[in-house]
């Protein structure tokens, strides 16, 4: 329909601006939300490995999980040394969640199809994250190609300490970061969000709801008698926060794809940041395998770690690491206490006459 394409082209403008791939004011009383931590649990890595396995992934016996030296929830180590160049796990292109994935879905793949070839390269992100969000909710019914996948991503606030402005609350948004360098960047994301996720339901919401049981699946062939009568329908419950969920997961952990698309890229997307990683990632031209070798030799116990940006990056500042990916490199702190401070990391300098 006009709405949502146009629509559509105007996120596609934004977000073509915006998406990352990895390679004092005024005084405010601070109204931010506690934040409940839930970690995902063990079991759910260890299911992940499996499934990769399965796909024909090579992960190292020597990997195992634990919880991470630099951030909530788990991360990856080794149990014995690791020697620079050997490699430590592959991740085969059907594993990979792709542009071609949601393209390609059964259900909605043509009208995903449409937004890319009308509304242009920005829409491929919007089609990305309406993919994943329809892709976990189903997954909560019934088996998805990427389901184990799916359950390690953080779909809500707090888990493995996700602190994303996207999941924030608007009086959150307005009164902790009204004074500083994330204001603009976080308002004008969160509103590029909210529209998608409107859009989105328009495109998704009836593949949910059928594998809810909600709603009679009208596809194939059926007497006009047999046809049960359209009829305005609420929303699809959890679509909107797993829409949020979807946009964190690709602005936090996704990989350039092609010089238009982007890709998740399973385990290796779980890696702690650090600007001396000890892991390096290339893919392979041929079949698109992507490899992790060690950088330099990894010692017993270590945790393995990827640099997401360069921290010396003049595009990519300490407040925009924030805005984009939920943290600030080497602050281990809660982001409240930096804004309760007025930290020069967020807020710009006072200079006394």
């Amino acid at each position: 329909c006009d709405f949502i394409m146009r629509s559509v082209e105007f996120l596609a403008t934004l977000f073509a601006a915006s998406t990352r791939m990895r390679e004092g004011g005024c005084s405010t009383k601070l109204k931010m939300l506690p934040m409940a931590t839930t970690t995902v649990e063990k079991v759910k890595y260890e299911s992940l490995l499996d499934w990769l396995r399965s796909k024909n992934g090579v992960v190292s016996d020597k990997v195992f999980f634990q919880d991470s030296t630099l951030g909530g929830g788990y991360g990856a180590f080794v149990s014995e040394e690791v020697d620079e160049g050997d490699v430590i796990f592959t991740v085969p292109r059907e594993a990979c969640v792709t542009l071609e994935d949601a393209t390609n879905d059964p259900k909605c793949g043509k009208a995903f199809q449409e937004l890319t070839e009308k509304a242009g390269p920005g829409a491929n992100t919007v089609v990305m994250a309406a993919y994943l969000a329809k892709e976990y909710l189903i997954s909560t019914e019934q088996d998805v190609n990427f389901g184990p996948y799916l359950q390690t991503l953080p779909w809500e606030r707090g888990i493995n300490g996700q602190e994303h402005i996207i999941f924030w609350t608007d009086d959150e948004v307005d009164t902790s970061l009204t004074d500083t360098f994330c204001y603009k960047e976080a308002t004008d994301l969160r509103s590029e969000v909210s529209l998608a996720s409107t859009i989105i339901e328009k495109i998704v919401g009836d593949s949910v709801r059928i594998a809810r049981g909600e709603m009679e699946d009208n596809t194939g062939i059926k007497w006009p008698w047999q046809v049960t009568p359209s009829k305005a329908m609420d929303p699809v419950e959890g679509l909107d926060l797993a829409v949020r969920g979807a946009f964190v997961s690709l602005l936090t952990r996704s990989f350039q794809d092609s010089e238009e698309a982007e890709k998740l890229v399973p385990m290796l997307d779980m890696l702690q940041h650090s600007e001396e990683a000890n892991i390096r990632h290339s893919t392979n031209e041929e079949d698109g395998t992507v490899e992790v070798r060690a950088r330099r030799k990894i010692s017993a116990g270590e945790e393995l770690l990827n640099q997401y940006r360069s921290e010396q990056d003049e595009n990519m500042p300490y407040h925009r690491f924030f805005t984009r990916f939920g943290f600030i490199p080497g602050i281990m702190e809660p982001i409240e206490n930096l804004l309760t401070d007025k930290s020069s990391i967020l807020f710009p300098k006072i200079v006394e006459v």
